[in-house]
């Protein structure tokens, strides 16, 4: 997931480098406004808030006396862009080179002094004796070093509604404008599918004290840009996924508790790990075939429809879903049966909206052939129902991905003079500190 604009990415380039040769005879400055970006941006890299999130600035302040160069923080995107460092061409091109022993690549190429300086200039203008953070002449750090806390999390609401795949209107910068209206947002941060980077329509919203988020967290007609939001506190929400067993995302998760990885918790719950790009396909005559790469199609959209879904509980045994899907059909066409491995309860959701007939109709049960078990039928809370759609919808994108990574379903040519071939993916931007 992403950290929201104003409330900043923290996404950096590869090893530091200055080139003093680059410099240009001209003279650089920016304007007051984009100065103040400048510091308001660089002072939020070094916040609790970000610092709670990001490992790898989390790296930087505990090196060095916690200074940090202005000549790293050049790297990052947002302020290469407000300082206005041009991008080369030959990044990409080189990024995918690089000998065997070093898989990295090549080194990216220099950034000139010139940029740097301009950034200190407008850090050390903006920075003052009532800021948590201090300068010098080559980097900044915080005054008081960074301590970890957990307690962003109680500080911290979960948001639905957005639409999905969609940025929020007006950038992330207009959905922290909009919560700032019913408290002080330190940070907000766009949840994002982890193999596509596509937006979820959701996202995670932290206040400056659990007065604030309790409130927020308790309103029921929030609306964004003409959509209805669903906001919970992401204790709540974090808890009802912890009980029905589903997978943790690590925005999710609360500090100081244990989960297991993707992997783990795939292999606890019978569930098949999502497909990836492996090893080049081989032709009938044993060449190896190359695969273009097509972008992936976008995931199932899932409609929230009223009144389909029902909660059956007293599952015993080994009832499967074969057996669940008959006998829940007696109350109407089944569309998909939610349980997980060895539960005792589950959600069925209709093809039509049949809930509330379904649960008066058959108050006594249904039962399941073949067996002494009898499903009792009740209604779907609102918590449960959100969490429904939410695996829903990470299913549909785990299905989407495990569609586009098939090399079955990947046109191809034999390898060698393909104008289309596609070359090893570009290293990580990151630089080391």
């Amino acid at each position: 997931m992403s950290i929201a604009e104003g409330i900043p990415q923290v996404v950096a380039a590869a090893d530091m480098q200055v080139d003093a040769a680059a410099d240009a005879t001209e003279e650089l400055s920016l304007d007051s406004q984009t100065a103040e970006k400048v510091v308001a941006q660089v002072k939020h890299y070094f916040s609790d808030a970000n610092l709670n999130h990001d490992s790898y600035m989390r790296k930087g302040v505990s090196m060095h006396d916690g200074w940090v160069p202005f000549s790293n923080l050049i790297r990052f995107n947002k302020l290469r862009q407000l300082v206005g460092v041009p991008e080369d061409p030959k990044t990409e091109e080189t990024s995918s080179r690089g000998s065997k022993k070093d898989k990295r690549g090549p080194p990216p190429p220099p950034i000139a002094k010139k940029y740097v300086d301009l950034l200190a200039s407008a850090v050390k203008g903006g920075v003052t004796n009532e800021d948590s953070v201090e300068v010098n002449d080559t980097g900044i750090r915080r005054k008081v070093p960074y301590v970890e806390s957990g307690e962003w999390f109680a500080r911290t609401v979960h948001v639905k509604g957005l639409p999905y795949g969609e940025e929020p209107a007006g950038d992330a910068a207009g959905l922290t404008a909009f919560f700032a209206q019913h408290g002080e947002v330190t940070l907000l941060r766009l949840r994002r599918n982890p193999r596509t980077k596509a937006f979820k329509g959701n996202a995670l919203v932290e206040f400056a004290t659990v007065e604030q988020a309790e409130e927020v967290a308790q309103m029921t007609d929030l609306e964004y840009s003409g959509r209805p939001l669903t906001v919970v506190s992401l204790s709540a929400y974090h808890d009802v996924k912890k009980a029905a067993g589903e997978y943790m995302h690590p925005e999710l998760r609360k500090p100081g508790e244990t989960y297991p990885t993707f992997e783990e918790w795939c292999a606890a719950n019978g569930r098949e790990l999502p497909s990836a790009n492996g090893k080049p396909r081989k032709s009938k005559k044993g060449k190896e075939v190359e695969k273009v790469e097509t972008p992936p199609p976008p995931p199932k959209e899932i409609v929230v429809v009223p009144g389909v879904l029902v909660k059956f509980t007293g599952v015993e045994g080994e009832i499967g879903v074969t057996e669940l899907k008959q006998a829940l059909s007696v109350a109407g066409a089944v569309k998909y049966v939610d349980i997980l491995p060895g539960a005792s309860e589950g959600i069925v959701r209709f093809k039509e909206p049949v809930a509330t007939q379904a649960i008066e109709a058959h108050a006594d049960g249904l039962a399941v052939e073949g067996s002494e078990v009898v499903l009792k039928l009740g209604a779907v809370g609102k918590d449960e129902e959100d969490a429904f759609y939410e695996r829903a919808k990470e299913a549909s994108e785990i299905a989407t991905a495990r569609k586009a990574n098939n090399p079955n379903n990947k046109k191809g040519k034999r390898a060698g003079g393909n104008a289309n071939r596609v070359e090893g993916a570009p290293r990580s931007k990151r630089p080391r500190m």
